[in-house]
């Protein structure tokens, strides 16, 4: 009997696995978003996807102004200007005013501060391009339950 017992707890141990929870989140890309505000026909969707520690970011943008310098993930409030924490890569399209974020190209690595800052709602995306060095296009990351 006790052989049987220490054999199903065994058993049981090695079936156990823990589920990591995910959250997706859909981010509006515009210019009226951007801090001051800008004049442009640029927009985009992207989605956010929290995963364990890493944070995985897929979507597209079109219509910049003028071609596309570089892309990333800001710390900020909706209101505010904020430094770069991680910077996106992107496929361009042939005119360079337009682009894919794959998400196998997009992943990053969260600590704990940054973790805390997306719970917060104190992170955004922000598409720079020629004419808008700054940047042209932006979305706020609406605060996440991770």
């Amino acid at each position: 009997m006790r052989v049987k017992i220490l054999f199903l707890i065994i058993f049981m141990g090695v079936i156990t696995v823990s589920a990591t929870a995910q959250t997706t989140v859909e981010v509006m890309l515009a210019g009226y978003n951007h801090v001051p505000s800008v004049s442009t026909p640029g927009t985009g969707m992207i989605e956010i996807t929290v995963e364990g520690d890493s944070l995985f970011v897929s979507g597209s943008f079109k219509d910049l102004r003028e071609y596309y310098l570089g892309a990333g993930i800001h710390y900020g409030k909706a209101n505010e200007s904020g430094n770069e924490l991680y910077r996106l890569s992107a496929e361009l399209n042939e005119e360079k005013t337009g682009g894919v974020f794959k998400a196998e190209e997009n992943r990053f690595e969260l600590r704990e501060a940054q973790k805390e800052a997306l719970r917060n709602g104190r992170m955004y995306i922000n598409v720079r391009s020629n004419k808008n060095r700054s940047g042209e296009i932006r979305g706020q990351i609406p605060p996440l339950n991770i």
